[in-house]
Formats: structure tokens, sequence, C-alpha cells
């Protein structure tokens, strides 16, 4: 309570010496300063034209440039004239500004000035029109009074510049003054504010020490260091703002994974097209060439059949893999439309049991209740999920076999379709990697497999998760959008 009445008694005596003092500083900024610079640009304008006076037209000079020299400076003297004036007659707080109308008296004073000395400024262009050189006795007669006008005009200018700039001097000297007092009220009120501050503000550093941790966390977050986690212990709040930046470091990694994996994925599209059209034509042609080599051998020597046969298969894989680049190259924008999803798994799984049973891995499927409608592309989704299928039974054959299953089932928005075995797991450090493009566990991979099965689902607005125990087997889980 304390502290809140001194600080209250701070804010009232800031607020009231700020607003006179704010009082000063508007009538300085748009005041008097504007109306100082340009009675110093009046003043040293006028003084120029003084000085050409004074100093007479150079004997060399033609009469047309004697005349365009002193037009000169009588127009930049009358522009500061008329702006001081349009200034005086259009700024808004006048009487703040000229409370004894001595700055308005000034100026008219000068402005009348200036008009007194336009007959004579007629009579010198008569002269110096009538005359061949400006150095004629009539042009000489003419300056004569100038000289005397412009001096008298340039004290009346001067005096004006030095009453303004004391003017701007007086305010500087009441806003210091202002200052000071508002200092001293302010240094009194605070040195209460600030000794019950300090008690705070123990209190404050014994019970929130445990917020340094969270700092030198968010440094190494901040750092690029994603990996970096907290220990969500101490008070609630601070268990739970670590639980929350725990969150946003998982968050941020995700992201960096997902955009280094972005530009890879565009990598590969990229490349795919060229090896398409630098590699298919040539491996066709090799491959039919060998064919041809096969049959014109005839009867010759096993080991050279072999060997045709040995580069007939390469040549095949080599085509297989080019058209898996190329599948991930043309890959289509989904055509998404409602899909029952237990006859689309229950056909797939018809489709591969003896593709599987031959690898000696047994399929079960377990589908959901009542049966899911997803939005998908079913071509798409199947052509994901036959490849799980076959990546699980190709790590279960390893071990000798084993069983896949299938599970459908709808939570919330969202239906989830998991390819789950029980085979050896994936290795801890492979995980992150996993949907990396050309990253591939199997000896011969392409290491697009996974990275394509990912895209296709993310197409659908949906993700591909996997979950791996070591030993125990490996579950790859495909989220899409339900049915509303």
């Amino acid at each position: 309570m304390a502290l809140t009445l001194a600080f209250g008694g701070i804010t009232i005596n800031i607020v009231i010496n700020q607003r006179t003092l704010a009082g000063y500083v508007g009538t300085l900024n748009t005041g008097l300063l504007p109306v100082a610079e340009t009675t110093k640009d009046l003043a040293r304008r006028e003084e120029e034209l003084r000085q050409f006076l004074a100093d007479g037209f150079d004997k060399d000079a033609t009469v047309e440039t004697a005349k365009l020299r002193l037009d000169g400076f009588r127009q930049r003297r009358d522009k500061e004239v008329a702006a001081l004036q349009k200034f005086v007659s259009e700024y808004s707080d006048i009487e703040a500004l000229d409370r004894k109308h001595s700055l308005r008296n000034s100026i008219d004073t000068i402005q009348q000035q200036v008009e007194l000395l336009k007959p004579r400024y007629d009579g010198l262009e008569l002269a110096l029109r009538q005359s061949e050189s400006v150095a004629n006795d009539s042009v000489n007669a003419g300056l004569a009074p100038l000289r005397d006008g412009e001096r008298a005009l340039a004290s009346l200018t001067n005096d004006l510049a030095n009453k303004i700039q004391n003017r701007v001097k007086t305010g500087l000297e009441d806003l210091q003054k202002g200052e000071k007092e508002s200092l001293g009220i302010t240094i009194l009120l605070g040195a209460v504010a600030v000794a019950l501050g300090l008690m705070m503000t123990t209190w404050v550093v014994i019970t929130l020490r445990p917020l340094r941790r969270l700092q030198n966390a968010a440094r190494l977050v901040a750092s690029g260091d994603y990996g970096s986690r907290i220990e969500e212990r101490g008070p609630a709040e601070v268990a739970d703002l670590a639980r929350e930046l725990n969150t946003m470091a998982r968050a941020v990694e995700e992201r960096e994974r997902e955009l280094v994996r972005s530009e890879r994925l565009a990598a590969v599209g990229k490349m795919a097209a060229m090896i398409t059209h630098e590699v298919r034509n040539p491996l066709s042609s090799i491959g039919l060439n060998t064919e041809l080599l096969d049959d014109e051998l005839g009867d010759a020597s096993q080991e050279a059949r072999n060997l045709c046969r040995a580069i007939h298969r390469e040549v095949d894989r080599l085509t297989a893999i080019t058209e898996e680049y190329l599948t991930f190259a043309r890959l289509p924008k989904p055509k998404i439309q409602p899909e029952a999803i237990n006859p689309m798994v229950g056909a797939l799984a018809a489709f591969v049991r003896g593709d599987l049973a031959a690898k000696k891995v047994d399929l079960a499927v377990e589908l959901g209740e009542p049966d899911p409608i997803a939005l998908v592309d079913a071509g798409q989704i199947r052509q994901c999920l036959i490849n799980l299928v076959r990546n699980a039974s190709e790590a279960l054959s390893t071990k000798g076999g084993g069983t896949v299953t299938l599970r459908t089932r709808r939570s919330g928005d969202r239906i989830t379709i998991a390819v789950e075995d029980n085979g050896v797991g994936i290795p801890a450090d492979v995980l992150p990697r996993l949907f990396d493009p050309f990253f591939s566990t199997k000896e011969g991979g392409s290491g697009l497999g996974l990275a394509l099965t990912q895209q296709i689902v993310k197409d659908h607005g949906g993700d591909l998760s996997v979950e791996s125990t070591a030993g125990k087997g490996t579950t790859f889980t495909v989220s899409v959008p339900a049915k509303p």
C-alpha cells in the first residue's frame, strides 16, 4: 500500500509538472524556435543585401548582370519577410508567443520599411535601364539612399533576431527551473519508493531465483540449440513457464527440421527431372542392347550369358530408381473427396497378403467402428500404405518373420491409420533422419520412399509420425482429416 501511494504521488507530481513543461516546450518548438530561425534567416538575407549595396556594382559587370544580382538579393530578403508574416498570422497560439505584441509591431515596422524602399529601387532600376554602364552617375545617385535605407532595415532585423533569441533563452531558463523543481519533488518521493522497492526486489529475487535457469535455457534456444530442455520444477508459475519454453523449443526444432526437409525435397524434385531426362533413354538403350547381346551369344559360354543377365538386372534396378525419382518429381496434387477408410484398408490387405506370406510375414487387420470417413485422395493414400506395409515386411523378413498390423480409428476430427510391426525396431539415432530424402538403411535403397510418403500425407493436410522401441517393433501412423 505504501509503495502504491509513493508511486501515486510521484505520478501525480510528474503529470502536473509535465503538463506545465509541455506548455513551455510547445511554445518553444512550434512558436519561438521557428520564429527565431526565420528571423535569423531574414537578418542574414538583409545583411547580404546591405553588403551588396555597400560594395556597389562591379565596374566590369553588365547592366543586366547587376540588375539580376540586385533582384536576387531583394527576392530572398522579401521571401523571408513574407514567411515571417505568414507564420505570425497563422500561428494558433499567437497570444502566448506575443503577449506584448512587440513581435507583430516589429514585423510591421520591417514591412513598412521594405515598402518605403520600393520607390527607390524602382528609381535605381530605371537608371540601370537607361544607362549603358553600372558606373553611370545616375546609378550611383540611386544607390546612396538605398544604402541608408537598407542599413536602417538591417538594424531592425538584427534587433528583432536578438529579441527573439532572448525570448528563446528565457524560455529555456523557465524550462530548466521547472525541471529542477520537478526533479526535487520526484527525488524526495522516489527515495521513499526506492526504499520500498529494494525490500520488494529482495523478496522477488529470492522467490524467483529459478528464473535464471529459464533465462539460460532461452539463450541456448535463441542461439540455435533447439534440443536444449529445462527441468520442469520449482514454483507452479516457474514450472509452467519451463513447460511452455520446452514446448516452444520442440516446436522450433520441428519447424527447423521441416524447413531443411522441404529444401531437400525441392532439390530432389529438380534432380528427378534432370535424371529422368538424362538417364532413362540411355538405360533403355543399354537394356535393349544387353538383351540382343544375350540372344546373339546363343550357346556361348555360360559365364558370358550370366554377365549379360547381371547387366540386365542392374539396368532394371537403375530403371526402377529412375521411375521412383520420376514419381517424386511428378507427384500430382491430391484430389480430395470423402472416402470410406475401412474398405480401402481391407482391399489393400487382400492385395498384399500373398506377398507378405511369401516372406513369412502375417498380416492382421483391426478396423475401427463405425467406418471412418476421411477427406483424402484414395489412390495416393493407398500408395502410402503399400509403401509402409512393404517396409514393415522387409524389416520383419530380416529376422525370419513376424506380424504386420493395420489399424484404423477416428479421433476427434482426425482419422488415423497405423502400420505396426513386431520387428527389431529402429535405432534412436536413425529416427530423426528417417524422412530425409536420400537417407536409407536398406542396401541399394534410394531413400525416397518415406520422403515421398510423408509429402503425400502433408499434401492431404495430415501428419506422418513414427514410434519405435528397440527389440519390440515400429509403428507408423498416418493421420488425415475426417469428414465433418
